[in-house]
């Protein structure tokens, strides 16, 4: 039997000790932590969002969540409409709602709509009360201006624009067009709210362009972005209809792992996305309006 030389023999007791260290070492280390539980995940993401939403029984000013939405809107510069809900029963009713709610707190200082600037001075002449035996649907009709503008929500918050001026000189609302004098001279303390594009529906610009409806090309400093929706999948945190204010969401793991989730079918809830939602209202169903 040939011998092992003394060199050899330390050597190989010295690797089998080195191995024996580290079995051991791996032995007391701590497993890494098994994966989150999904449904959980989801659970908790839920619950957080259902804390933040408001739900709207009625689109009308008086709705406690129409109330609410005008007070989380009250200290913008400007809030704008996503386009792609124009000539919907549900997005006229939700504007001139959120509107009249803005009128009756004297925070509202302008209406701003997507008609040239010379329509929109014969509308707000109607709204400052100037004499005339004219309805406001009569004003509507006869303005130039596109006739996909002329809805009866125009017509509804013209009539309490009139009446709100007749008494509130001090605290006037004006109608302007994008970029007209009255939109470029509007009053900064003062919420601005701009009906949207309607003729830019997904347009990734879109948000852009409507911060910059008071001044071309000079965005608002506070502007507020809503966006409509009637996505099935948003039902487990508003089952009927309301809003959310996705500003006011915690930065969460399971809140941010929702937003990329739910992005798959309302691009617009993505953070990362350029006309990315501020404020997401979503309604229970969509109905083509009636027309004017």
């Amino acid at each position: 039997m040939k011998l092992l030389c003394a060199p050899t023999l330390a050597r190989r007791l010295l690797l089998a000790g080195i191995g024996s260290a580290m079995l051991a070492a791996c032995a007391t280390e701590p497993a890494p932590p098994p994966p989150a539980d999904a449904p959980a995940q989801q659970q908790n993401a839920n619950d957080t969002l259902k804390a933040h939403a408001v739900q709207v029984a009625a689109l009308r000013p008086e709705d406690p969540g129409i109330a609410a939405l005008a007070r989380a809107i009250s200290g913008a510069q400007l809030v704008s409409f996503a386009g792609d809900w124009a000539h919907s029963q549900e997005d006229e009713s939700l504007k001139s709602a959120l509107t009249e709610a803005l009128v009756q707190s004297g925070r509202l200082g302008l209406l701003v709509l997507n008609v040239p600037c010379e329509g929109a001075e014969m509308l707000d002449t109607y709204a400052s009360g100037a004499a005339t035996s004219a309805l406001a649907a009569d004003v509507v009709r006869s303005a130039p201006i596109p006739e996909g503008q002329k809805t009866a929500a125009l017509t509804d918050i013209l009539t309490v624009l009139r009446g709100w001026n007749a008494v509130n000189p001090d605290k006037s609302v004006k109608v302007s067009g994008m970029h007209c004098k009255a939109a470029a001279s509007a009053d900064p303390e003062r919420v601005s709210i701009f009906w949207g594009l309607d003729q830019l529906p997904a347009h990734t610009g879109e948000k852009d362009l409507a911060a910059s409806a008071l001044q071309y090309g000079d965005p608002s400093g506070n502007h507020v972005w809503l966006v409509q929706t009637d996505d099935e999948g948003l039902s487990g945190i508003l089952p009927a209809s309301g809003w959310i204010d996705l500003r006011a969401l915690p930065a969460t793991a399971d809140v941010v792992s929702w937003r990329q989730e739910k992005a798959a079918t309302e691009p617009l809830l993505r953070p990362q996305h350029p006309s990315a939602a501020d404020i997401l209202f979503r309604h229970a169903q969509r109905t083509p309006a009636d027309p004017f």
